[in-house]
């Protein structure tokens, strides 16, 4: 079975081709059917939002500084409306080898350098976290692999996990993960699911599936197919759930206006899997005050290990609007639906994912 990486790499080949610019992010169009928009969903005028009051926002971040770089405007205007939210952090962020060997200061890295480095940014994303108004408690760490997120698919139960050719472990051992799992995509659908059964959250803030970043597609296709089976379920209803995406990784964004032309023709990791379901995202601007944005910038800077490596790229992230698209309940459901059927995933496994239809 092919992954978001497989599909993602014959992509990204189609994209050098072209000589298409590697960054990027959403498009501006209607959604299909307005009547499929939850009732719980903001106002939208000339294609901003408000932030109601007493909303329950839960934010998925695929590594520490993720919630930062998308959400760290609207993090605070939940807070300040009296809302609750959690950021869930998919991963510690420990598969970066440009950044271990950047910290170590050796070419030459072990295991172990890896596994220091995700307890590192674990220390780092809890003091960003703190800038936005949030306490420990509210941040929930998974401890799953990173760089290895769309292998999950593959490797779905714990009888076979997936071994990240980083930390080589096959489980987390971070003795802050919420629960100490096997790497495999049972036990993070699983934990996807409590946390949202648990903390019922009225929105649900998700990378976009069609970021170029492996985890990133993966942690929104994960979550998108942990809603349409808790609605297939009747476990929740999506007419009462708000889900928004975020990009983080597509050519041209956010600065440049050309990933609006490009993402509606994009689908998910960057491949032409489902562009049809995710064509009709509405996109939506969320203008933040001055004081958000300066609080912003201060919790992006509390990431050190990825300024020094990456700092250009995360400071196009400090402006005023931040951008997110608005999924239906269709789309919710379509979209893991089209993942499923057009990779083919699970079938003649003999430890087959069980069927939400």
């Amino acid at each position: 079975m092919r992954s978001i990486r497989t599909v993602l790499t014959i992509i990204l080949s189609a994209i050098f081709l072209v000589s298409l610019p590697l960054r990027g992010s959403a498009a501006e169009s209607a959604p299909k059917d307005q009547d499929s928009v939850p009732a719980g969903a903001p106002a939208a005028e000339a294609n901003g939002f408000d932030v109601p009051s007493g909303v329950r926002v839960v934010v998925f971040s695929p590594h520490p500084d993720d919630e930062t770089l998308a959400a760290g405007g609207l993090i605070q205007r939940v807070l300040e409306k009296g809302g609750k939210v959690r950021v869930v952090f998919m991963t510690n962020g420990d598969g970066y080898l440009e950044g271990v060997r950047k910290e170590s200061g050796e070419a030459k890295v072990l295991a172990s350098d890896f596994v220091n480095y995700g307890i590192k940014r674990h220390e780092e994303a809890l003091k960003a976290i703190s800038h936005l108004g949030l306490k420990q408690k509210q941040a929930i760490f998974l401890g799953f692999p990173d760089q290895g997120l769309d292998h999950l698919w593959q490797y779905w139960t714990s009888l076979k996990p997936y071994t990240s050719p980083y930390t080589h472990l096959n489980h987390s051992r971070y003795r802050s993960s919420y629960m100490r799992l096997k790497y495999d995509g049972r036990d993070l659908e699983t934990e996807i699911e409590r946390i949202l059964q648990d903390f019922k959250p009225d929105w649900v803030i998700i990378p976009d599936p069609r970021d170029l970043h492996p985890d990133h597609a993966a942690t929104g296709v994960f979550v998108l197919d942990s809603l349409r089976r808790f609605d297939s379920d009747e476990r929740i209803s999506l007419q009462k759930i708000s889900v928004f995406t975020y990009l983080v990784h597509y050519r041209d964004y956010p600065d440049a206006g050309m990933w609006k032309k490009w993402i509606a023709a994009t689908g998910i990791g960057g491949s032409k899997i489902a562009v049809k379901e995710l064509s009709g995202s509405q996109w939506l601007d969320f203008s933040m005050s001055t004081e958000e944005l300066s609080k912003k910038q201060q919790a992006l800077n509390s990431y050190p290990t990825q300024m020094e490596v990456l700092g250009g790229l995360l400071r196009q992230f400090i402006r005023p609007v931040e951008i997110f698209g608005r999924l239906t309940p269709i789309q919710i459901i379509e979209v893991p639906t089209a993942y499923e059927k057009q990779l083919g995933l699970f079938s003649g496994a003999s430890e087959s994912r069980p069927s939400s239809s």
